[in-house]
């Protein structure tokens, strides 16, 4: 996997079918020496890819198209695998266990909005591995003495309510983070979209989303009101390590925009450049005080980061066939045929966006992984050029669909990783603990989609 990092930044620097070739090689290889780690979500893109590249060989698809769908493969599989390296690095970082305790020790009246800023924040920033710290944190809280000493049902509330609060907030960063899988996905799928024209309308309605999450638990929490429950309070200089978290997301952030501006690389390769820089200027920041210093932290984080790369195989298995797939299957289906029958429908554009954002919604609920649909919908969306149908109509329309299911489907990371630390099945934290709020969501982000297109602001 380490060679497919190098190979996927020398083509952004010397791109040649010989590194794109090399680099595939190495792939294919970690993928097999990992498909015992696949599940069904992981198996899925991974079988349709296969299954693509051999109908393109049986229709002769013009070998450019081939190695553009390649590229895209490595480009992906290398892209999540940088983004790891923050993950690493925030291991490290003091700061990320304060901040995290700030949080989830506030009292009830606060906990849900600082919870799900707490969710936002850490997935932002390391994605899964702050969804599991805070969770962690979470389940670590319901045991002490205090916590532990309520009645059942308050307990049990409670957790729900925590975790129903980091996983929302979680969810959000499909909306609009700049390091998120969900906005990737959408820039690379789109040709000439630009990440201003749609991310800060998903940072305005993140605000909307957590407005309405914040009512949702005020309601069902008032059956708790007035029963003298114990009250938490963070520990000291945590305030401090929340806002030194949020220095890291905008430095991030900023490099990454400066980069792009000042060169001539892609939003998404300025993000593969800096992250891995970033991570180990972080934590060799974080260790300088420690015995072993800054040499230390900068050896620590590369030894986590090679570690982790050993257990990332289904999410590369994932990212690479959503690559892969929204290259070829392009050059597979009949465009022309299709706009015709599509013409034939006399479908508006807000159906065609929102029958996009429904599939993504639907489709990830038997197993097939967002960043697929996305990818390859998506493409098809902006190639059919339907009338009315923008590309930041497509955009909003991918991210809308992408977080209100993201909370949802027993089939996607957030739902195990959230199961596998609170000790609950992922059947009953999504579809039970959380379905009307998603279901609500995707209702809520509909009205809004219609509302842009109708009005032709997007």
């Amino acid at each position: 996997m380490l060679g497919v990092m190098i190979a996927a930044v020398m083509q952004i620097f010397a791109p040649s079918h010989l590194v794109i070739g090399l680099g595939t090689g190495l792939l294919v290889g970690f993928l097999a020496l990992s498909c015992k780690m696949f599940g069904i979500g992981t198996w899925v893109p991974v079988l349709l890819s296969l299954g693509a590249a051999a109908l393109a060989m049986v229709q002769h698809v013009p070998a450019d198209v081939i190695w553009r769908g390649l590229d895209r493969m490595l480009f992906l599989a290398a892209l999540i695998a940088m983004l790891a390296t923050l993950r690493s690095a925030a291991a490290l970082a003091p700061e990320v266990r304060l901040a995290g305790a700030l949080v989830t020790n506030q009292p009830a009246s606060r906990r849900y909005l600082s919870m799900t800023f707490g969710g936002h924040l850490f997935g932002v920033l390391v994605n899964f591995g702050g969804l599991a710290l805070l969770l962690d944190i979470a389940k670590q809280s319901m045991d002490r003495e205090g916590t532990a000493q309520l009645p059942p049902e308050v307990q049990e509330a409670r957790l729900r309510r925590m975790t129903l609060a980091v996983i929302r907030g979680f969810s959000m960063i499909a909306l609009w983070s700049p390091f998120g899988f969900a906005t990737n996905a959408t820039l690379l799928t789109l040709p000439g979209i630009s990440y201003v024209q749609f991310g800060p309308i998903g940072f305005a309605m993140s605000f909307v989303l957590t407005a309405i999450g914040w009512a949702w638990d005020t309601y069902e929490g008032r059956r708790f009101r007035g029963r003298g429950l114990p009250t938490t309070t963070p520990p000291p200089k945590s305030g401090l390590a929340v806002a030194l978290l949020l220095g890291h997301v905008l430095a991030l952030g900023a490099g990454v925009f400066v980069l792009h501006g000042m060169t001539s690389l892609s939003f998404q390769q300025g993000l593969i450049v800096i992250v891995p820089c970033y991570a180990v200027l972080w934590a060799g920041a974080a260790m300088r005080h420690e015995s072993r210093g800054i040499l230390g932290g900068i050896g620590k984080v590369a030894q986590t980061s090679w570690l982790r790369l050993a257990n990332m195989g289904p999410e590369v298995g994932v990212f690479a066939s959503a690559g892969f797939l929204a290259v070829v299957l392009l050059a597979l289906i009949p465009m022309d045929a299709l706009r015709e029958v599509i013409a034939h429908w006399g479908l508006s554009a807000f159906s065609y966006a929102f029958g996009l954002t429904f599939s993504i919604f639907i489709l990830a609920l038997v197993g097939v992984n967002p960043i697929i649909t996305a990818s390859v919908l998506g493409a098809i969306a902006a190639q059919l050029a339907v009338p009315g149908l923008s590309n930041v109509a497509i955009a909003l329309s991918i991210i809308g669909g992408w977080t209100a299911v993201m909370g949802l489907s027993p089939f996607i990371t957030t739902l195990a990783i959230s199961a596998a630390i609170i000790d609950r099945r992922a059947e009953v934290i999504g579809p039970v603990w959380n379905g009307p709020y998603s279901i609500l969501i995707l209702m809520i982000w509909s009205a809004f989609l219609w509302a842009l297109i109708h009005f032709g602001w997007v």
